[in-house]
């Protein structure tokens, strides 16, 4: 694949997760996708995740604002909107990894400054 394909198969994914459309999830990850940051492999444990990203907040999106590529890897910068954030704070913010093999995303790294406040 491409650099320009695996940036849309990226984009894809967040199509996917704020739709929260579990099937074409099955399509775009690996069965045994490796999910480091969370130490989980599987899609069933990837599924879950985006379930539970709406369960708090249903009115979540998520926004990719830049997507790098290069050979079999996409990195990605997402903004998180509809959580709710103290005035003036900065809208939550992801940075992912993608790896990507024949078509599917195979593994995630990945970091991001969306956490609950000790006072909240």
């Amino acid at each position: 694949m491409t650099a320009t394909d695996n940036k849309a198969l990226a984009s894809r994914v967040y199509e996917a997760i704020n739709t929260q459309d579990l099937a074409t999830l099955d399509d775009l990850f690996d069965p045994h996708i490796i999910r480091h940051a969370m130490g989980e492999v599987g899609i069933e444990s990837a599924k879950a995740a985006v379930t539970n990203a709406f369960a708090t907040f249903p009115e979540r999106h998520f926004v990719v604002e830049d997507l790098i590529a290069e050979d079999d890897k996409v990195a990605l910068r997402i903004t998180v909107h509809g959580t709710p954030t103290l005035g003036g704070e900065p809208l939550p913010l992801i940075m992912e990894i993608f790896r990507i093999a024949h078509g599917r995303v195979v593994e995630i790294w990945g970091a991001g400054t969306l956490r609950r406040r000790p006072d909240a």
